[in-house]
């Protein structure tokens, strides 16, 4: 299943989260290089006047990043759409699979009409979002000529669809997050053993050298700071095991997936597996908020 297979709210929301998402972490990415650079211009022992103004000017704009920061709070904004985000796709896939609530009804006419309640239902509950949800994807069709299709074919071609398009997809994003994430802590951990030894080196250096006046200790500690900070704000390694656990749970359910061989116990095998996708990213939310 493609992107634009999708409804359009689908792509508003996903497309402002990945905006949201990138502007987060670019500001705080440029927060650390602000003060790692005001660190380091701050070792000059005999600085002139304009070296002095220049040093004061990355510090405010340290300082003016980290107002940005508290004041656009991109991560709420990040959280927000991708939740609608979540809430459309798991939608979409129970319509097209002919699960809860979108069960085949004497008409497609009604079957429609609770998609598109529920989505007016998703979107009065974050509206606090919605000048995020703007662009192209405002014009997009919400019920897309694929989801109607896909609704109408036999079982086994659902089935078909929604293990290679949704279950493989979702396990294999899982597990190759989980990879990255588990890299990345191991990655950060040796940085920050790197800096902090170095800043130790500099420190019982001054004993033996204590005619030098240029000492970069206080860059290497800021550097330090920063990377815990953004171990902290990344959170590699418990996503990285939450996300490994998280791709076997989804084995498990594909396992089950041949088992049901009529649209009632189809429609109840795609409920049990949509629900413990939307745990899943409600568990998310709750691991990067807190």
């Amino acid at each position: 299943m493609e992107h634009q297979d999708y409804p359009g709210l689908y792509r508003a929301a996903d497309s402002a989260s990945a905006k949201a998402q990138s502007a987060y972490l670019s500001s705080f990415q440029w927060h650390i290089v602000t003060l790692i650079t005001g660190a380091a211009l701050a070792i000059n022992p005999v600085p002139t006047a304009l070296y002095s103004l220049v040093n004061a000017g990355v510090f405010l704009a340290a300082l003016g990043i980290s107002v940005l920061i508290a004041a656009k709070r991109y991560e709420k904004s990040w959280y927000s759409a991708r939740a609608v985000a979540e809430s459309v796709k798991t939608s979409t896939w129970r319509y097209m699979m002919r699960a809860d609530p979108f069960l085949d009804t004497s008409s497609v006419g009604e079957v429609n009409n609770i998609f598109r309640r529920l989505l007016e239902g998703i979107l009065s509950s974050n509206n606090q979002i919605g000048d995020l949800l703007g662009g192209d994807d405002c014009a997009r069709d919400q019920i897309t000529q694929f989801m109607r299709d896909t609704r109408a074919k036999p079982i086994v071609e659902r089935r078909q669809l929604y293990l290679a398009s949704r279950i493989r997809e979702q396990r294999n994003w899982y597990a190759e997050k989980s990879k990255y994430n588990k890299k990345r802590s191991t990655f950060f951990f040796v940085l920050l053993v790197m800096f902090q030894v170095i800043a130790v080196g500099l420190v019982l250096s001054r004993i033996a050298f204590p005619e030098w006046k240029i000492w970069p200790t206080e860059v290497f500690v800021v550097a330090a700071g920063s990377v815990t900070a953004w171990m902290q704000l990344k959170r590699f390694q418990e996503i990285g095991t939450a996300y490994a656990l998280t791709a076997h749970e989804i084995g498990i359910i594909e396992s089950k997936i041949t088992e049901p061989d009529t649209d009632e116990l189809f429609s109840e095998f795609v409920r049990d597996a949509e629900n413990a996708f939307s745990r899943e990213h409600t568990q998310w939310i709750a691991k990067v908020e807190h």
